[in-house]
């Protein structure tokens, strides 16, 4: 499938080499802007920085900036902040232009710190430090993001003539998801990405340089509010409390389906932790005073989805419990709501854009590229299921193991391999002259 000569695989290495310096800087301008989400940050400040490195690159840039009721809409979390994403355009310099266009995507916004006295870095300093740098952002996926930035402008260094279209696009609102979101989602809803123009999409997100990501598991993100009736706590008898049924609920889900999710894996899954489906509670609030039975509690509650399995067959699982429940006990009285829900997502392995970017991977590391699976949702599922685009990969560096924590790093040589490997599969997906 390779069509880039030796010469060429060369020139690009020795090319990636050479910016690795000015990736590395640049990377380390994007983690000093502030853009945790919620409420959204210093989007236009990162947006336009990433604009102008584009535009200095020869890309034509546009801003898609949501109007103030859109926004409102697809980003009620955001505090009246404005959402703007940016999509930029390379056209072909061959004598001889195609129309493949290649798509690199990523997302702007990031989690919050968490406790800052547990980080030896500066959350917002994008230190170097022993081959690694350090921030919040760094890996999930501002990393990504100077990757394929780069990697594109490897090729011009090169030398080499693509006869395709390349496309960047940077996002906002990934980490807050939804159903639809301000950013990727808002972006294939207006038709910036589409099956008819769009001949394959990468997204940069996080999951080691010697792997290819072919889709993601699904998701169900609720909260079940339980209601009883207050006492005196002197007197509990007297009241339903509806902690100890939220209590109930909890302990029954948790021994019965942790035995049936551990017969539904996915091995694909990374890291090996997460095959399993698996349901989480992650916030329970109950209880106002300490000498009151409670009335009111609500549980959220985080089901993860391996591929093959339905959003319908998870919700029946909980359903099925909390309605045996509450007919074993008439004071059992529940409310169960969904706030986010997202089907997996699995796309062929052995489709073209897959093993161009594991070739390229051997090419460049000498090593085989194992195929898997994410386990968390992503921007792929509104380019595959909402856009209709099959070929669609995720493909970044950082290792998923090390994101959302604290002192988030990205080794530098694994930045170097992303630069050159996507610099490889561009390349190859839209040909040069």
């Amino acid at each position: 499938m390779a069509t880039l000569s030796s010469d060429q695989l060369s020139a690009i290495h020795a090319a990636a080499e050479m910016l690795l310096p000015d990736a590395i800087t640049f990377l380390t301008e994007l983690v000093r802007i502030d853009t945790r989400n919620p409420p959204g940050y210093n989007y236009r400040q990162i947006i336009e920085l990433i604009g102008n490195k584009l535009e200095s690159f020869g890309y034509d840039i546009k801003y898609v900036l949501l109007t103030p009721e859109e926004a409102a809409t697809l980003a009620p979390h955001g505090e009246n902040l404005e959402r703007i994403n940016i999509i930029a355009r390379l056209p072909p310099n061959a004598s001889s232009a195609s129309e493949k266009t290649i798509h690199f995507n990523g997302h702007v916004d990031v989690v919050h710190e968490g406790d800052v006295s547990r980080w030896k870095f500066d959350p917002f300093g994008g230190e170097v430090k022993n081959g690694k740098i350090y921030g919040r952002g760094v890996s999930d996926m501002k990393g990504g993001i100077a990757a394929q930035i780069y990697a594109i402008q490897a090729l011009k260094v090169a030398g080499l003539k693509l006869r395709g279209t390349i496309e960047q696009s940077a996002v906002v609102d990934e980490e807050t998801t939804g159903i639809r979101n301000a950013g990727m989602g808002y972006l294939v809803e207006k038709g910036y990405i589409t099956k008819e123009k769009t001949t394959a999409v990468v997204i940069t997100e996080p999951l080691n340089s010697c792997n290819v990501c072919c889709g993601h598991r699904g998701t169900i993100w609720g909260d079940i509010t339980f209601y009883g009736k207050s006492s005196h706590g002197s007197m509990p008898a007297l009241g339903v409390n509806a902690i100890e049924n939220c209590a109930k609920f909890i302990t029954v889900a948790t021994e019965e389906l942790s035995v049936v999710h551990a017969k539904k894996i996915d091995t694909n899954v990374i890291p090996f932790e997460a095959r399993k489906a698996s349901l989480a509670f992650t916030i329970i609030q109950g209880g106002t005073n300490t000498n009151s039975v409670p009335d009111v509690c609500k549980v959220s509650f985080d089901r993860r989805l391996v591929p093959g399995e339905c959003l319908d067959e998870a919700r029946s699982e909980i359903h099925s419990i909390l309605k045996r429940l509450a007919l074993e006990n008439s004071n059992f009285i529940y409310k169960y709501e969904e706030r986010y829900a997202a089907k997996s997502t699995w796309v062929d392995p052995e489709q073209p854009l897959s093993c161009i970017f594991r070739n390229a991977i051997r090419t460049v590391t000498g090593k085989e590229a194992t195929v898997v699976c994410s386990p968390g949702s992503d921007d792929q599922r509104f380019v595959v299921h909402n856009a209709g685009l099959e070929a669609c990969i995720i493909y970044g560096p950082g290792n998923i193991k090390n994101v959302h924590c604290y002192d988030e790093e990205l080794s530098l040589e694994d930045l170097k391999i992303a630069i050159e490997v996507m610099a490889i599969g561009a390349a190859e997906v839209v040909g040069v002259e």
